[in-house]
């Protein structure tokens, strides 16, 4: 979790330095989004995930944990992307809170989300400003480093929300910010005759990395 939290301070103060530096110059063809289209982005995200079943347990879990972006697409239309969208984040260590009590669980269990499906970018510009949207299929996974446990959850509906800036670097390369939020809800009946309804709350910071 540091060293994504240190990465993220080197990738936002590196795009904040080269933002400055760019050449002002710069033709109308340079300043549009066409063709192959990929897009990076890494950085802290802020998690809550509950975990409900009737009249067995209700559960929480939160704290700061890290999430990866990537989509990959194109378009043949200005300023207007559609890609597919992986998303992976991860928190380490989470607090949990049950039945009126909370309790920091040591680093060895982590709680992952995953989602991969299909979304569009829009870019508004010159000022490159982006807004984007995804959905598709989420999943959550649970891992017990220690006792060698690892468990995946069936799979649901979930999407994502995003929207930052980005400055050009290069004529195809493109450094910027963004927001994202993220949401999983799914029902997962793990076996026993126990059914679950899962879902999380995942605002991140990310820095981007763009080639378009």
């Amino acid at each position: 979790m540091k060293r994504t939290i240190l990465m993220g301070i080197f990738l936002g103060l590196l795009t904040f330095s080269i933002a400055q530096t760019r050449p002002e110059k710069k033709t109308q063809k340079d300043r549009i989004h066409k063709g192959f289209y990929l897009s990076m982005s890494i950085g802290p995200s802020f998690i809550a995930v509950t975990d409900v079943a009737a009249g067995d347990f209700d559960y929480k879990y939160k704290g700061t944990g890290a999430l990866f972006d990537f989509k990959i697409g194109g378009s043949r239309k200005e300023n207007i992307l559609l890609h597919a969208t992986l998303v992976s984040s991860s928190l380490v260590g989470p607090k949990l809170y049950a039945e009126g009590t909370s309790m920091k669980l040591p680093d060895e269990i982590s709680i992952g989300e995953g989602m991969f499906g299909l979304g569009f970018t829009y870019y508004v510009m010159p000022q490159n400003i982006f807004l984007s949207a995804s959905a598709g299929i989420g999943y959550f996974t649970l891992s017990d480093t220690k006792n060698n446990v690892n468990i995946s959850t069936d799979k649901g509906f979930s999407f994502q929300l995003k929207a930052g800036k980005e400055w050009w670097v290069s004529r195809r390369w493109g450094l910027g910010i963004g927001v994202t939020y993220n949401r999983t809800s799914l029902t997962n009946r793990p076996g026993d005759g126990i059914t679950e309804l899962l879902g999380s709350n995942n605002i991140s910071l990310l820095f981007n990395a763009t080639f378009n």
